[in-house]
């Protein structure tokens, strides 16, 4: 979206996920009254460029999902990449109704080369959103090569005004598994992934300390969005009044048997005539989806006798021609002249706050008001219709809902009231666990044992895999008799209702809800390698899964282990491309790359390679601690990247059971 508040590409919700060229997703968060995993897993699929079996494979979380606890838990299991975190705090709000999200991406080829988008909709992340819906979203996006440009100073008011909420409210989220390390001590890839975008975010915000210029971005969290809607037109759009308000939403105020103009209709055009925005004789339409429009339907006499006009809403023409119901929240309003086809002086509002008392009206509030956000704008290059050999224009019924072809509806019969907002219980809350840490069983013996680092808010039940209670041993873990599981189930009382919710389980590798890592020959390890930054292809995640391999404790009982002269040429190619590789990475890379280095190298453990290197009694990866296979800024020890990589080499080291052997070089 440029800096003249264009409309954004005409996208579906899930495309604007989709990176910059030449970047890759790197991490984002995002807020919602409702989601589900069909939707949760394209938006992710497409932010990481990963499909479902590399990002189960990766158990690296890019997007965290804070939603209204009257949503099912989307597992990630169901959607790998996404972590549904739960409220764990009792929330200052009715419904969490906002729909933010804030994505971070990271250049492939320039790690410092990174990029922020907005997004702020009307609609949920939902596939009935995508399929059904007719919804609005809105976008901006900060190139970090732009962050001092005078020309980017009103989108980083933007980024640093919606960060600001979705910060504040991460506060009443359990995000400790995220933040959650492994049976070694060690951080996750996702944490790390996390803290870079913060840091681009608190960069983004420094920037804007001291600036005069008002956001376009603002929510309800100490008043209510009407009560803001006047001072926002004013700054974005200029105090003039204007001859035409167009008024949408996706419900309106419960059906009454009034018949006057709904109440919050009118408070709408009352806060704008009164603040000197709307003329004496404005013409007025509200736009319904004539089948559930709640008090529109029996306020008509009302509405009527005031001459507005109840028009049906209609999807722009980049929605295609399925049928779809109006979801979106809108005021619209401009001059329009009998003499022209110029839009002037337009402004818009759109964003997650119904035209309803919690919606638009009043400020966030545990005992009635939503926590809404939206932006109020001054679009630019509008038009009522466009002249032929207008290219560089868009007429206002291609990017709103609109439309004037049809009379407004005069009927109220053909209306119906449909139904109202549904109230809904909560279905889920933080478990007093949010993660559990794996640790495996000694040689030959299946399971092992989780535990935890962290301490449970309240008690509960971990069920095995039968759905039963897991025994705990004398040291307060517990005995999980199978293969290590991606997530287990939770269950606790909270009153006198039982919960049940499932947490990911955390492997020694730091992945969060990961698929077992299987063993792979040397030579897939660095094809594993070769693509850093970029996530490892699809097919290379499945090799362990095709070669159905088992583990390898020695070297007894499988093929003919390979000549020891060639064990050494591919050891020695495989220590010099790493060498190549990784002193020739920048920093920002620097602690991912020692994340998938451990983890590629381990894997390859029970290699025929390492097994029959093994039995020479050299430590093949001793170079790699020496200064010249190292890059300049973890060189030695001395700095944290140093001791970062110090500390992978010693866990592989010992994976590999070279530890204790001699280096190459040294004498006897």
């Amino acid at each position: 979206m440029s800096d003249a508040s264009d409309f954004p590409p005409a996208l579906s919700l899930t495309q604007h996920f989709t990176p910059p060229e030449g970047y890759a997703g790197t991490f984002g968060w995002l807020c919602g009254y409702s989601a589900d995993a069909a939707f949760l897993d394209d938006a992710v699929e497409r932010f990481t460029g990963q499909m479902f079996s590399g990002r189960a494979n990766a158990g690296t979380i890019a997007l965290a999902v804070m939603l209204d606890p009257g949503n099912e838990q989307i597992r990630p299991v169901e959607a790998p990449g996404i972590l549904h975190v739960g409220l764990c705090k009792k929330a200052p709000f009715k419904l969490l109704h906002a729909k933010v999200a804030v994505l971070g991406f990271q250049h492939h080829a320039e790690p410092h080369d990174w990029h922020i988008r907005l997004l702020v909709s009307t609609g949920n992340w939902t596939r009935d959103s995508l399929e059904r819906s007719l919804d609005l979203v809105w976008r901006i996006d900060l190139a970090g090569t732009d962050l001092h440009a005078a020309v980017s100073e009103q989108r980083r008011v933007d980024l640093s005004a919606a960060w600001q909420m979705l910060h504040w409210l991460r506060g009443y989220f359990d995000f400790r598994a995220l933040y959650g390390t492994s049976s070694t001590g060690k951080e996750g890839q996702s944490h790390l992934a996390a803290d870079m975008v913060e840091t681009w975010l608190q960069t983004v915000t420094a920037t804007v300390r001291g600036t005069t210029l008002p956001p376009r971005y603002f929510d309800n969290r100490k008043q209510g969005l009407l009560a803001q809607l006047p001072t926002m037109v004013r700054q974005q759009g200029g105090a003039f009044s204007r001859n035409y308000l167009a008024l949408g939403s996706g419900f309106y105020e419960p059906a009454s048997d009034a018949t006057c103009i709904p109440v919050v209709l009118h408070k709408i055009q009352a806060a704008l005539d009164e603040a000197d925005l709307l003329t004496a004789k404005a013409e007025i339409d509200v736009f319904v989806n004539p089948l559930a429009c709640q008090a529109v339907h029996s306020g008509m006499p009302g509405l009527q006798q005031a001459g507005w006009s109840v028009r049906a809403a209609a999807a722009p023409p980049a929605f295609g021609s399925a049928p779809r119901e109006l979801h979106a929240k809108f005021i619209f309003s401009a001059t329009h002249r009998s003499n022209s086809d110029a839009c002037l002086r337009p402004w818009l509002y759109l964003g997650s706050g119904n035209l309803t008392g919690p919606g638009i009206v009043e400020k966030m509030r545990a005992g009635g008001g939503n926590l809404e956000a939206g932006v109020v704008f001054a679009p630019q290059h509008l038009v009522w219709r466009r002249a032929r050999g207008q290219q560089s224009v868009q007429m206002v019924s291609e990017v709103l809902p609109v439309q004037w072809q049809q009379d407004g509806i005069e009927d109220a019969t053909t209306l119906s009231p449909g139904s109202n907002m549904p109230e809904r219980p909560a279905l889920f809350l933080a478990p007093p666990l949010a993660y559990l840490v794996w640790r495996e069983g000694e040689d030959g013996e299946d399971g092992g044992w989780l535990s935890t680092d962290v301490e449970a808010a309240g008690e509960f039940e971990l069920l095995d895999s039968a759905a039963h209670p897991c025994p705990v041993d004398t040291c307060g873990r517990y005995i999980w008799s199978s293969a290590q599981p991606r997530e287990v189930v939770l269950r606790w009382r909270v009153a006198d209702r039982t919960q049940i919710a499932a947490v990911p389980v955390i492997d020694e590798h730091g992945r969060i809800a990961g698929t077992p890592l299987l063993p792979i020959e040397l030579e897939d390890a660095w094809g594993l390698l070769l693509r850093f930054p970029l996530p490892p292809d699809d097919e290379d995640d499945m090799q362990g899964d095709e070669r159905k391999r088992g583990k390898k404790k020695d070297g007894r009982g499988h093929t003919p282990s390979p000549a020891a002269r060639y064990c050494i040429r591919s050891m020695m190619e495989l220590i010099e491309n790493i060498a190549a590789k990784q002193t020739a990475l920048q920093e920002p890379n620097w602690n991912a790359w020692c994340h998938r280095l451990e983890q590629c190298l381990m894997q390859a453990a029970g290699s025929d390679v390492v097994l029959n290197f093994t039995r020479l009694a050299i430590n093949p990866l001793s170079p790699l601690w020496q200064v010249p296979f190292r890059p300049d800024f973890a060189a030695t020890g001395d700095s944290p990247a140093g001791q970062t990589y110090e500390a992978a080499l010693a866990r592989i080291e010992e994976a590999w059971c070279v530890n204790e052997l001699a280096a190459i070089g040294a004498t006897a």
